[in-house]
């Protein structure tokens, strides 16, 4: 896919060639998985015992299996900074202090995520880190942190800025010697030029809340595969459950394809979800192991769209849209995503973001390109089931709503 100019100036990417060290952190191999407070609780209740719930959900449930691994805390844990200039976690919503949160996690043998922001106050109105990231990076290796959000509200928004300060916080952490999945929260899709220097993912867009939400951003990450791998993620921000009691909610046909698409697009697969309380259809969804495979394949490549007959969207009026809160309903028309997996396979998704069924297929052509000469097998992945050898093409009847299909396909296996 080409673009048509940096969503950065030359001159960042060269002052990020000249001075950056690289994060060399050793994490993020594969896209994060596991779980976050702020689409399932926001500000409100967020607090020790709601991540030991989420924790004890995530093994009861067996999702550590599948390689859910990471709980994570949000905005709005911490309330001040102590004499000694460290930050103060909220005392009534978490007496015992973070470590002993992070004790918890880790005895269960998950990793522990915490947030912060660059600016001086957080996006909740709380402390942020501005010229404090070397207590910060020490006090959150020393509470065995593995996993670090780190936001942009009440901090210069420019690229040059940002990336200092980034920057600065990146080497601090290395500086610890402990291993910290760093992820920048900037929702802008220029981080993705500069962001594996910075970080081991970086937000693209901004807050997924809605269905009008997923469109856009999807549409804005779907302009920078190239920018991903292995170590360096694009993230368009965390997964939406159809079970009711978070803060955010999708349909259970929403919630899927979300959940397709962010397997597809190598996308991180956090979930800001009440994960003991699933309702067994997203329970299904979030525990496809199939699916999984596809968004923890080793190649690690992020995957495109090979066909649509969308509308053409400049990325320029994509961001002015989410920047302005003004988020279009998405159009009606499909789009099939292919992604290639280690090994020879590959992944293809069908979406429909129309209100009613359509037949999307992908050709012989476009299997011939793909590398499938003589056939494809062809698994549903939803359905669990060997769909056959197609040797002319293949369509799928996609429903309605926003809906989605996901296969994997293999070469024809020949036998003489």
């Amino acid at each position: 896919l080409k673009m048509s100019r940096p969503l950065v100036p030359c001159f960042f990417l060269t002052l990020i060639a000249r001075l950056a060290q690289g994060l060399d952190n050793g994490v993020g191999h594969a896209p994060p998985m596991g779980y976050n407070t702020w689409n399932h609780l926001g500000c409100d209740g967020v607090s020790a015992e709601a991540i030991r719930r989420a924790a004890d959900g995530i093994v009861e449930r067996g999702f550590d299996k599948l390689g859910y691994r990471y709980v994570n805390v949000d905005d709005c844990w911490a309330v001040a900074r102590d004499a000694q200039g460290m930050l103060a976690p909220d005392p009534t919503m978490f007496p015992q202090g973070m470590r002993a949160v992070a004790d918890y996690v880790h005895a269960k043998g998950l990793k522990f995520g915490l947030y912060t922001d660059r600016g001086v106050w957080t996006c909740g109105a709380r402390p942020g880190s501005a010229d404090s990231f070397r207590i910060d990076a020490r006090t959150f290796a020393d509470w065995g942190v593995d996993y670090l959000k780190v936001d942009s509200c009440n901090a210069p928004d420019d690229p040059k800025h940002a990336i200092d300060e980034y920057m600065q916080l990146r080497d601090w952490l290395n500086s610890t010697g402990r291993p910290i999945f760093l992820a920048l929260c900037g929702w802008a899709p220029w981080y993705a030029e500069v962001g594996s220097v910075l970080g081991n993912s970086w937000r693209v867009a901004r807050d997924v809340n809605g269905f009008r939400e997923v469109w856009n951003t999807v549409s804005i990450n779907s302009r920078l595969s190239r920018f991903a791998g292995p170590g360096a993620w694009n993230d368009p921000d965390a997964l939406i459950s159809s079970t009711g009691g978070g803060r955010v909610q999708l349909t259970e046909t929403q919630s899927r394809t979300q959940f397709t698409l962010w397997c597809i697009m190598s996308s991180p697969l956090v979930l800001g979800l009440p994960v003991q309380d699933l309702s067994d259809f997203d329970v299904e969804t979030y525990g496809n192991a199939e699916a999984i495979a596809v968004n923890q394949d080793a190649l690690g490549r992020q995957g495109e769209i090979i066909w649509q007959n969308c509308p053409p969207k400049s990325i320029v009026d994509l961001v002015r849209e989410a920047n302005a809160s003004d988020y279009p309903a998405p159009p009606p028309c499909q789009q099939v995503w292919a992604k290639p997996l280690f090994g020879g396979d590959w992944a293809v998704a069908m979406v429909n973001w129309g209100s009613s069924p359509s037949m999307v297929a992908i050709t012989a052509a476009r299997l011939h390109a793909m590398g499938f000469k003589d056939g494809v097998h062809i698994r549903d992945l939803w359905r669990k089931a060997d769909l056959g050898t197609y040797t002319n093409g293949f369509h799928g009847n996609v429903r309605g709503a926003g809906g989605s299909e996901l296969y994997r396909l293999s070469p024809r296996r020949l036998y003489v």
